[in-house]
C-alpha cells in the first residue's frame, strides 16, 4: 500500500475523532427520513469530493459549504438531467463530537449550519452523503460519555478490552456488539445524521478488506449494526474499500454497494487525479465481482475521473474506456472531477445518454474467456430481449483488431450493430463484428441486436433469479454449456428468468441423483418434467414451449424431488422486427414525396422516399408494441418531428456531415399491445428521407429458413452470406422436383417469403396436407423477400405449412411469418 495513501487519508480522517471540543446538539431533534425509497434499484450516479480533496492537497477546501454548493449548482446545470443526483462528502467533514460521542459537522466548514447545506442540495433536487468509519472515538471513550437514548449505557461499557483498533488507520477503538449498548450507540448516530437529512453513508476501512483480508481487524459487526441503524431512515449504505470477496454474501445482505479495489486516485497533487494503471486494474475485479451486482446492491469502482483532460491523467481513449467499463459493469457512476471545470470532451462522456442507459439497465457485463489471457478483450451482457451490450477493449500498448463472435456471446444468427459512442448504426453482421486497428487503450461500446432466432442465457446470467440455497459449480469438465451449472438440494427452491420472446427451452443435465421439476410460464403451471437418467447426460432440453406472444414472459422451475436440481442454460426465441419498406402500400405520404430507387448507397431494398417541403409527412399504422424509423443521415437533411398515436414524442436530427445509410433515428418500445400510428413531419433541412419502418411485438412472428421447426425433405442446401438482401442473408435451396419444406406452427395465419428469379418456377402449397394453390416464383430479375403465399383466418391451433417444388431449375425458401 502506498505510504502516501496512508498519510493523506490519515490527515483527512484525524479530525473525525481527535477534535477536543464538544459541540452541543439538541437531543430532541426530529428524525427526518430521506426521500429515497426503493434504494439501489439502479446504480448510484453523482459526485464525490475525495478526488479533489487529494488533488488539491487541502481537503477542507473541497468539503466546505461554499464548494459543495458550487458543485451542487454545476451538477444541477450540466449533469442532473442525465441522472446524476448525489453529492457525497468524504472524510474530515466533522468538527468533533457531541456530549453523546456522536460526530457533529464542523462549524468552520459550515458556518451557515450543516442542515442549511443539506437543504440547499435537496432544493437542487439532489441527495447528500457523508463519510464514516468503524469504531469509537478515543475522546468519547476517555470521557466515558453516555449513549443518547440508552440510560445506563456509557462508552467504556462496550469497548473491546484490552483496547484494539477498529480500522485500518488505528484511529478508533473496536466495540463489543454482544453488548446491546453498542447497537444503541450506532442507532443514536444514525438517528442524528438522519435528522440532518443525510441520504447516503460511505463506510470506509471495512474489514475483511482495506488491506486486511483476514479477521485481524474485523468490522463485520460494525457493518451489521450500521445496516440495522440506517434501515429505518432509507439511507444508502456504501462499504469501502478493497473489500474481501470471500465475504460477499454479508456485504450483499447489508449494503447497497461495495468497493472492489483501492482508491482510483493517483495521489499526485496538482498533477493528476488518477492514472491508467489505477483504472485498468479494475478489469480483473469486474470479472471477479460481476455476478454479485444487481438491484439492491452494486459493485463500486470508485470515482470516475474523466471530466477534464488537463487534470485526469488519462488520454481521451483511456477516458472513454473507463466510462465504458464503469457503464458496462453497472458500477456506481460518480465522478470526482471539479464539476465547475469540466471540458467539452468530459461532458460528452458523462452525458452520453445511450451509454448511461447501459449503466442504469443494471446488467453487469462479463468477459469472453479469462481477462488475464489477452489484452484484446470482449465483454458482453445479455439484456434478455434479443439485444446485447458488447464492449471491445484493447488494453495493449499497440493498435490491434478486436473481434466479437456471436456464438461466443450466445447469439445465434445475424445481428445489427450500433456504436453507442457515435450514435451510429453500423449495419448487419452475420456471425461476428471486428474493430480493426483499435488504438492502444481504446475501446468500442456496441449494442448488438439479433435479427431473429435464438438467444442463450447461461445459468449465471444476472437476469436469472434464484430463490433458495443455490450454488454455482464450475470447471466441471462434464460438457455443460460454459462448463458450469447452478444447483440446489432443497425441495421448492426455484429459478426464474424473464425474457422477451416467443418461446424458451430449459436445458440442463440429467443424472441418477436428479428428479422432478415443476415448470411454470407466466405464473401458470405447465408440467412436471423429469431430469432423472441412470447415467449423466449433459445439455438436455427438459422443457420447451413455442408460440408465445412476442412480449415479456417469465419461466420458473421448482425443485420437487431428487437429491439435486441443476440449471445449465436457457435458450429463448426472439421474434424479428418486421421491416416495412418505404414502398409499402400501408405507408401514407402527405405532400410532394418522390420515390428514388437503385441508389447504390446501402439503403434497405436500395430505395427511399424523399421530400424537400417542410411539414410534409409520412404516416404508418401497425399492430405491435414497438416501432423504429430508419433512414439516411446526410448533410442535406435536418429535423423531423415524431408523433405516436397523435402525441408528439420528440424532434430527431437526421443531419450528418457525411452520408450514413440505414440509421435508426427514432425508436420506441413498451407500447400497449394493439394498433398504433407513427408519423414523421419534416421541419428543417433541404430533404427529409424515409427508408423503412420496423415494428415489433405485433401480430406476426418471423422464422428464418434455419429455424429449428423447419423440416426439409430431399436434397436441400443452405446458402449463406449471399449479399442479395434475403432475410438473415441466407436461404435454403433445392434443384430436385418434389422436394419440399414443411413447418408446423400454432396460429391463425402464415406467410411464405422468398426470392423470385429467372431460374425458379412453380411451387405447390399445402396447409394441413390440403392443397391450396400453385404459386409462381419466376421473375426476369432477382427480387428478394417477396410474399409468395399467405393465408389468414385459420383456427387458433396447430397447423402445418408445406411447399413442394414442381418446376424451374431451383426452389428457394427464405422465411415464414406466422400470425398467432
Amino acid at each position: 500500500m502506498n505510504s502516501l495513501i496512508n498519510k493523506t487519508r490519515f490527515w483527512l480522517l484525524a479530525i473525525i475523532f481527535f477534535a477536543a471540543a464538544f459541540l452541543a446538539v439538541n437531543p430532541n431533534s426530529n428524525v427526518v427520513k430521506a426521500s429515497n425509497n426503493g434504494l439501489a434499484q439502479k446504480p448510484l450516479m453523482g459526485w464525490s469530493s475525495y478526488s479533489m480533496q487529494v488533488y488539491s492537497n487541502a481537503g477542507s477546501t473541497w468539503i466546505n459549504e461554499t464548494q459543495i454548493k458550487a458543485q451542487s449548482d454545476a451538477m444541477h446545470t450540466i449533469l442532473q438531467s442525465h441522472g446524476y443526483n448525489y453529492i457525497n462528502i468524504d472524510a474530515a467533514w466533522n468538527g468533533g463530537i457531541d456530549g453523546y460521542g456522536r460526530p457533529v459537522p464542523s462549524t468552520a466548514l459550515y458556518p451557515s449550519g450543516f442542515t442549511n447545506l443539506v437543504n440547499y442540495v435537496h432544493a437542487n433536487g439532489q441527495k447528500i452523503g457523508i463519510y464514516m468509519i468503524p469504531g469509537m472515538s478515543p475522546a468519547a471513550y476517555n470521557a466515558d460519555l453516555p449513549v443518547f437514548g440508552a440510560p445506563g449505557c456509557t462508552m467504556q461499557d462496550f469497548v473491546v478490552t484490552p483496547l484494539r483498533t477498529a480500522d485500518y488507520w488505528n484511529i478508533g477503538y473496536k466495540m463489543d456488539f454482544s453488548n446491546p449498548c453498542a447497537q444503541s450507540y450506532i442507532n443514536s448516530v444514525a438517528n442524528l445524521i438522519a435528522s440532518w437529512g443525510v441520504d447516503f453513508v460511505k463506510f470506509d476501512s471495512v474489514t475483511p478488506g482495506s488491506g486486511h483480508n483476514d479477521t485481524s481487524i474485523d468490522s463485520r459487526d460494525d457493518v451489521t449494526a450500521w445496516a440495522a441503524a440506517l434501515l429505518p431512515h432509507n439511507i444508502w449504505f456504501e462499504l469501502s474499500w478493497a473489500l474481501d470477496h470471500n465475504y460477499i454474501d454479508l456485504w450483499k445482505s447489508k449494503a447497497n454497494g461495495w468497493r472492489v479495489n483501492w482508491d482510483v486516485e493517483s495521489y499526485d497533487p496538482g498533477v493528476s487525479l488518477t492514472n491508467w494503471a489505477s483504472n485498468v486494474r479494475l478489469f480483473p475485479d469486474a470479472e471477479l465481482w460481476w455476478r454479485d451486482a444487481g438491484p439492491g446492491g452494486w459493485n463500486d469502482f470508485d470515482s470516475l475521473d474523466i471530466g477534464n483532460g488537463a487534470m485526469d491523467g488519462l488520454t481521451q481513449d483511456e477516458r472513454r474506456t473507463a466510462m465504458s467499463l464503469w457503464s458496462m459493469s453497472s458500477a456506481q457512476l460518480y465522478t470526482g472531477n471539479d464539476l465547475t471545470n469540466l471540458d467539452a470532451f468530459g461532458i460528452s462522456l458523462l452525458t452520453n445518454d445511450e451509454v448511461i442507459a447501459v449503466n442504469q439497465a443494471g446488467h453487469p457485463a462479463h468477459p469472453v474467456g479469462a481477462v488475464t489471457t489477452t489484452n484484446q478483450q470482449v465483454w458482453y451482457a445479455n439484456n434478455g430481449d434479443g439485444s446485447y451490450t458488447v464492449g471491445l477493449y484493447n488494453l495493449g500498448s499497440a493498435a490491434a483488431t478486436v473481434t466479437v463472435n456471436w456464438n461466443d456471446i450466445g447469439l445465434n444468427g445475424s445481428a445489427t450493430v450500433r456504436d453507442l459512442w457515435t450514435h451510429t448504426d453500423l449495419g448487419t453482421f452475420n456471425s461476428s463484428f471486428s474493430s480493426t486497428s483499435l488504438p492502444s487503450h481504446a475501446s468500442r461500446l456496441l449494442r448488438v441486436v439479433t435479427n431473429g432466432g435464438t438467444v442463450t442465457a447461461n445459468n449465471d446470467d444476472t437476469l436469472v433469479k434464484y430463490t433458495g440455497a443455490w450454488q454455482r459449480s464450475y470447471n466441471r469438465g462434464f460438457g455443460d454449456y460454459q462448463n458450469d451449472v447452478q444447483f440446489t438440494q432443497t425441495n421448492n427452491d426455484y429459478f426464474e428468468y424473464t425474457f422477451k420472446g416467443t418461446g424458451v427451452d430449459v436445458i440442463t443435465e440429467k443424472d441418477s441423483s436428479q428428479g422432478n421439476v415443476d415448470i411454470y410460464v407466466d405464473g401458470v403451471f405447465k408440467q412436471t418434467v423429469s431430469t432423472y437418467n441412470a447415467t449423466r447426460l449433459v445439455q438436455q432440453t427438459v422443457y420447451s414451449i413455442t408460440g408465445l406472444s412476442n412480449a415479456s414472459h417469465t419461466i420458473k422451475g421448482v425443485k420437487k424431488t431428487g437429491t439435486y436440481m441443476l440449471l445449465d442454460k436457457l435458450v429463448f426465441s426472439v421474434a424479428t422486427p418486421i421491416p416495412i419498406n418505404d414502398t409499402d402500400a400501408g405507408i401514407t405520404y402527405s405532400g410532394s414525396w418522390t420515390l428514388n430507387g437503385s441508389r447504390g448507397f446501402g439503403d434497405y431494398k436500395d430505395d427511399v422516399h424523399y421530400t424537400s417541403t417542410n411539414n410534409d409527412y409520412f404516416q404508418y399504422s401497425f399492430t405491435g408494441t414497438g416501432v423504429e424509423v430508419v433512414t439516411e443521415k446526410d448533410s442535406a437533411q435536418g429535423n423531423i418531428d415524431i408523433y405516436v398515436d397523435g402525441v408528439f414524442k420528440q424532434t430527431v436530427n437526421t443531419y450528418n456531415a457525411t452520408r450514413l445509410a440505414q440509421q435508426t433515428v427514432y425508436s420506441i418500445t413498451g407500447l400497449s399491445s394493439g394498433s398504433h400510428t407513427i408519423k414523421g413531419i419534416k421541419k428543417t433541412g433541404t430533404y427529409m428521407l424515409l427508408d423503412r419502418i420496423s415494428f415489433t411485438g405485433g401480430s406476426k412472428i418471423q422464422y428464418n429458413n434455419t429455424a429449428a421447426g423447419m423440416t426439409y425433405s430431399g436434397t436441400w442446401t443452405l446458402n449463406g452470406n449471399r449479399g442479395f438482401g434475403d432475410y438473415n442473408n441466407d436461404i435454403h435451396y433445392t434443384s430436385t422436383n418434389n422436394d419440399y419444406v414443411q413447418f408446423t406452427f400454432i396460429g391463425t395465419g402464415i406467410e411464405w417469403i422468398s426470392e423470385k428469379e429467372a431460374g425458379q418456377g412453380d411451387v405447390d402449397i399445402y396447409i394441413d396436407n390440403v392443397f391450396k394453390q400453385t404459386v409462381s416464383t419466376y421473375n426476369a430479375t432477382r427480387l428478394t423477400q417477396q410474399s409468395l403465399y399467405s393465408i389468414t383466418g385459420l383456427t387458433n391451433a396447430s397447423h402445418t405449412f408445406k411447399a413442394v417444388k414442381k418446376t424451374g431449375t431451383f426452389m428457394l425458401t427464405d422465411s415464414l411469418r406466422v400470425t398467432p
